[in-house]
């Protein structure tokens, strides 16, 4: 039978016959299927956050060796518990701290009774200010040819916008990679830098950057 036939058409009895039919047929399979080897199945596989719930934190990261990191801890500085950072190798000013008299009885004490008791480091960062340099140009005619000169300027110390290639970069960077806006910028670099930059100003060299940009990438194409 390819096709089921039309059961309303069916009288009883027909349809008692198509019942007997499709049975017998189910048990033959059925019995087919019991005969039949099945395949072995493997282990299921771990659990990880692509195939499961298992939060990617939980998951299982190739690249990193349990058995190697386990129980290694940084290097603790001298007279403090537990881990820290790394003493620098090469500090910029070093402070000895050591005790002239007996804080109890004044009594005078050498320094070779004296042990090192701890070793620690305080790191502040220099004060921000703007390096300003101002510029002189002289300039005049010749006595000889009645040629008029002014006076050349080292390379970067041209006239025109006050603030050199270090704040530009800043700038650019700032306003670019984290999207800071002109007021906040403006704010920054007084707060911060000790700056005074509005931020029209701000504009104006945002604009130089860009043109700068403009003219190496048209002279390289």
């Amino acid at each position: 039978m390819e096709k089921l036939p039309d059961l309303k058409q069916l009288s009883n009895e027909a349809k008692e016959a198509l019942i007997v039919e499709l049975w017998e047929k189910i048990q033959k399979l059925t019995a087919a299927l019991a005969t039949t080897d099945q395949p072995k199945l493997g282990p299921s596989p771990k659990k990880t956050s692509k195939n499961s719930s298992t939060p990617p934190s939980k998951g299982f990261k190739p690249n990193i060796q349990p058995s190697k990191i386990e129980g290694i801890k940084r290097q603790r500085s001298l007279g403090r518990a537990g881990g820290g950072r790394q003493l620098h190798p090469e500090p910029d000013q070093t402070i000895i701290a050591q005790v002239k008299n007996c804080p109890q009885c004044g009594e005078k004490v050498t320094t070779a009774g004296q042990k090192l008791q701890s070793v620690y480091e305080k790191i502040e960062l220099p004060p921000i200010r703007p390096i300003v340099t101002r510029i002189e140009r002289y300039g005049g005619q010749c006595a000889c040819c009645q040629t008029e000169y002014v006076a050349p300027v080292p390379l970067g110390m041209e006239p025109g916008s006050p603030f050199g290639s270090s704040i530009q970069s800043l700038v650019t960077y700032l306003r670019y990679t984290h999207a800071i806006s002109y007021e906040r910028l403006s704010s920054i670099f007084g707060e911060v830098f000790g700056l005074k930059i509005s931020e029209g100003a701000i504009a104006n060299l945002l604009g130089k950057v860009k043109t700068s940009l403009d003219d190496q990438v048209t002279r390289r194409c």
